[in-house]
């Protein structure tokens, strides 16, 4: 083997007549953390989806170029002959199995076994060895820093505990030679990515490289001995690691310098909107217990957290999608969150942060998925005909439709384009579309800016303070980006082991909000 362990060069690839690659060059060296980042729609999921021998690829009329692993040029055509030669890859939309537990994903297809049988006859004789399986998925876990229960079913965990999940699957393997990461820590708070980019450093010093995508700019220049931006699929900048500058890498991912957005804050009555007493949410991986906070009415509200430790919980539990005890106040009422049609109808909205398996009618267009909750629960869009029956008024939802499009900016041929085949942030625009068409009294919002880029990120963020001010929405955001947080919040409530930690103001001290964090008391002794 040569000095590279991959080496790519002149890829091309086209869906249809959209030319998504093009001269595409890039070489990756033994050991060596590759960074590689770009706009939504750049290319680099196309790119990574080749190097894994992803089905869609072939599907959809292969590539032209040359892909050389350990010198060896090869035409990756499974994800399975990808594995055995040693990739492996940590998708930004999970690949795990819902019905099977922590410790099945881990061990899948590295099953230990034992029996005599197998030893002496065939391998088809032998059983799992599901102690030793389970001491290995706790043992991965523990190194990557987090705890959950082995015996949980994928399917009723978090979405963060699903992402320790999938990294913990790809770095318990020992063959592993090259490792593709595409956003793999975009559910994660800073000190849960910290413990990865320790890993990938770990991984690096034993010789398995990396190819890290992330829009998380920081972690690029903390962890990456070589950057290359994509732009409209296209090699646009290469920099090492001496040269790396958050500014000038956001600058060539987009083209153009980003403007922050930050809400003004202004004084206003406290009047509460929402309270909750002695609330707990039986979550599994984001348990949250006992909690008594007050929501005001037009704040947005800012939820925050180590990965796991309550932030989630909150507005899945007053959307009924996970068992609750306690009392839950609506304008001074009780509100059975069971009901979840009931509790929409009263006002209250939620975007999760799984927007795909959530959040999303996949194979329907962008027009249906920005009208839908409008439509079927709000009874929007509607007329009567002949001044009796009602029928859907379609010249009114058009224009609310194509309003919202440009409004947003979301990007797409037209409304009528389906909605999978939309960028993530695009996406999650469509998303932000659908909730301000609902106009609804308090909205919450799971990570709003998960697995996007960062000129999309300021505009979600944008809309999110827009539909504070122009609505007089309550916004409640769950978020592990502090940062954001602090721009955007009225105050910021920090969790610590499902607890509520800390209340704090956006311009506290960022030592306060490591007390939080952890549940320590601050200096003022709070």
């Amino acid at each position: 083997m040569g000095e590279y362990v991959l080496e790519v060069k002149n890829l091309e690839k086209y869906y249809g007549q959209n030319k998504v690659l093009d001269k595409v060059d890039l070489s990756v060296r033994k050991g060596e953390i590759y960074g590689l980042i770009g706009a939504n729609g750049s290319g680099k999921s196309t790119l990574m989806n080749i190097l894994f021998g992803n089905s869609v690829i072939a599907a959809t009329g292969g590539y032209s170029g040359d892909v050389l692993f350990e010198g060896e040029k090869v035409k990756l055509r499974s994800t399975t002959e990808a594995i055995g030669r040693g990739i492996g890859m940590i998708y930004q939309e999970f690949m795990l199995i819902p019905e099977m537990t922590v410790a099945e994903n881990i061990k899948l297809t590295r099953e230990n076994t034992k029996g005599i049988l197998g030893k002496v006859l065939s391998p088809e004789l032998c059983f799992v060895d599901r102690k030793k399986d389970n001491e290995d998925a706790a043992g991965v876990l523990e190194q990557l820093g987090f705890e959950i229960d082995n015996s949980y079913l994928v399917k009723n965990i978090s979405v963060n505990a699903k992402q320790f999940v999938e990294i913990a699957r790809e770095v318990n393997k020992e063959d592993l030679k090259l490792l593709l990461l595409d956003e793999p820590t975009a559910v994660l708070g800073d000190e849960d990515a910290g413990k990865l980019m320790k890993v990938l450093k770990e991984l690096a010093e034993k010789g398995t490289s990396v190819i890290f995508c992330t829009h998380r700019l920081h972690e690029i220049c903390q962890v990456c001995d070589h950057v290359t931006v994509l732009r409209d699929g296209q090699v646009v900048s290469d920099y090492r690691r001496d040269e790396l500058d958050m500014r000038t890498l956001a600058r060539d991912m987009i083209g153009y310098d980003v403007a922050a957005v930050k809400k003004e804050h202004q004084n206003r009555e406290e009047k509460e909107i929402l309270k909750f007493e002695d609330f707990s949410v039986y979550m599994p991986g984001e348990f949250l217990d006992g909690l008594n906070l007050q929501v005001y009415e037009g704040e947005i509200l800012g939820l925050t957290s180590l990965s796991g430790h309550g932030k989630l919980a909150v507005g899945y539990g007053v959307m009924g999608q996970f068992p609750v005890k306690g009392e839950f106040l609506y304008g001074g009422a009780g509100v059975d969150v069971k009901n979840v049609r009931k509790t929409i109808e009263s006002g209250l909205f939620l975007l999760p942060d799984d927007r795909k398996n959530m959040g999303l009618l996949l194979e329907h267009s962008v027009r249906d998925n920005i009208v839908f909750s409008g439509f079927y629960g709000r009874n929007l869009f509607q007329k009567k005909a002949a001044g009796i029956f009602p029928v859907r008024d379609r010249k009114e939802m058009e224009r609310c439709v194509e309003e919202q499009i440009e409004k947003l900016e979301i990007k797409c041929e037209s409304a009528g384009q389906k909605v999978k085949e939309l960028s993530g942030g695009n996406q999650q625009k469509v998303c932000i579309a659908r909730a301000v068409l609902v106009a609804p009294k308090v909205l919450f919002v799971m990570e709003p800016t998960r697995g996007v880029d960062i000129g999309a990120k300021e505009k979600i963020l944008n809309s999110l303070v827009q539909i504070n001010r122009e609505q007089g929405t309550t916004v409640v955001v769950a978020s592990s980006e502090l940062e954001e947080l602090k721009r955007i919040s009225d105050r910021i409530a920090v969790f610590c082991e499902g607890k509520l930690s800390r209340i704090l103001p956006p311009d506290a001290a960022d030592e306060e909000f490591a007390f939080a964090f952890t549940g320590e008391e601050g200096k003022d002794g709070r």
